[in-house]
């Protein structure tokens, strides 16, 4: 490959007249020059830099909860009592991780969660706000205060229209654009109060939503569209399950909570498998996260108990300090635990190490998480799919009608 010297500085000049003036600039721009020789080989230049020298953007349009969240809002900042306080400890979202993977250019973050208030007990973000007003009790707050998926694709279609109609790179930037919606976290979690007939039936309706917003952003895109869809995660790993349901504090102590969501995580990622393998509008990618987390907490087990299973999980150790307590927060108490400095509202004393704890708080992933979740995904869609999802090439021999798909993977356990 090679580059063009005035390419890679941005302009043009005469190294004679560089020399002749300023030997110390010839003898850097020698080092540098050597320097690329040497780095360039090693280096996979086509993919790495193709963002760079290519006339080829790459574009993140991001829906979901706090987990998704990076805080940067492109349209309709919250106020600031509903703006999310993060640490810079935690570490970038997921989505941030897969974005730095496949070189993007633009991250869109839509994603939206209500934080907690001491004025109403309602936290997160779900499919639909609606949905879970018909199930909560009289007295129990204003759900429209719940960011959910209709109220961020609302948002991201008037940020198109403002901000893409008249863009020289439009057609490009979405042909190379991908989206990324997940939620089902507080949509559980809410939910596994019920009884299993009305817990099914918001579940049902709230797949049906996800995939009536799905068609909705079909529908206002002219390319084929190519969305990653994670699965639901259990939430009674979660250390605020043990803390508000089934711990000595909690309200749940039958576990009945507990039974109940674990068969509501089924049903979800078996309704989104069933109506994935359906869809007929472009691919789709799901991302087996539940599987990937039983396997952190399985590993972590037999590492304790010094035993391996058959998959060879706990052959290689855990990465994990803690699969139990959180990072921050009321979860990790004593030895769990170290002081650092708060500020800013945020928790004064939280672990110091958080890339060895799963969890970063009571309802997050730890930073270490959401880099193998973000870097997992891009790495296996790559593979999968020979790096077609990441550029603007169809792939050789297959035609645009007969690109719909949707791949259903396991993670693996790093």
């Amino acid at each position: 490959m090679t580059i063009p010297l005035f390419g890679l500085f941005g302009y043009k000049y005469n190294p004679i007249r560089i020399i002749s003036k300023s030997p110390g600039a010839f003898a850097v721009l020698l080092c540098s020059f050597l320097y690329l020789v040497w780095y360039l080989p090693t280096a996979n230049v086509r993919y790495e830099l193709r963002s760079a020298w290519s006339d080829a953007p790459r574009r993140l349009i991001v829906f979901g909860d706090s987990w998704s969240d990076n805080a940067i809002y492109p349209i309709d900042l919250p106020p600031k009592n509903l703006l999310p306080i993060r640490d810079d400890a935690q570490g970038p979202v997921w989505t941030e991780w897969l974005c730095e993977a496949i070189k993007c250019n633009h991250h869109d973050n839509f994603a939206r969660s209500l934080p907690a208030l001491p004025t109403t007990d309602l936290r997160g973000a779900v499919v639909n706000s609606a949905i879970l007003n018909r199930t909560l009790p009289a007295g129990h707050g204003d759900v429209t205060m719940l960011p959910d998926l209709k109220t961020q694709v609302s948002q991201w279609l008037r940020f198109e229209r403002k901000q893409y109609t008249s863009s020289r790179m439009r057609e490009k930037e979405k042909r190379g654009t991908i989206f990324t919606v997940w939620f089902s976290l507080w949509d559980i979690w809410y939910y596994s109060h019920l009884n299993s007939d009305e817990a099914s039936k918001a579940i049902h309706e709230s797949i049906d939503t996800l995939f009536e917003q799905l068609m909705l952003i079909t529908d206002h895109w002219p390319m084929e569209t190519k969305i990653i869809l994670p699965e639901a995660m259990d939430p009674t790993f979660l250390p605020a399950w043990s803390m508000q349901r089934t711990g000595p504090a909690g309200s749940d102590h039958s576990a009945e909570d507990q039974r109940n969501a674990i068969q509501l995580v089924k049903q979800w990622n078996v309704a989104l498998d069933k109506r994935a393998s359906r869809w007929d509008k472009g691919q789709i990618y799901i991302y087996n996260t539940n599987d990937w987390m039983l396997d952190q907490v399985r590993e972590a087990q037999l590492m304790v108990g010094n035993m391996m299973d058959h998959n060879g999980l706990g052959h290689s150790g855990s990465p994990w300090d803690s699969v139990q307590f959180a990072c921050a927060g009321s979860g990790n108490r004593g030895r769990h635990r170290s002081p650092s400095h708060g500020k800013g509202g945020l928790d004064p004393f939280r672990c110091s190490n958080p890339d060895k704890y799963l969890f970063w708080d009571e309802m997050h992933l730890g930073p270490e998480a959401h880099k193998m979740i973000g870097q997992g995904i891009a790495a296996d869609i790559a593979e999968s799919h020979g790096d077609s999802w990441f550029t603007h090439e169809q792939p050789e021999g297959v035609k645009a009608a007969d690109t719909s798909a949707v791949d259903r993977k396991k993670p693996p356990v790093t």
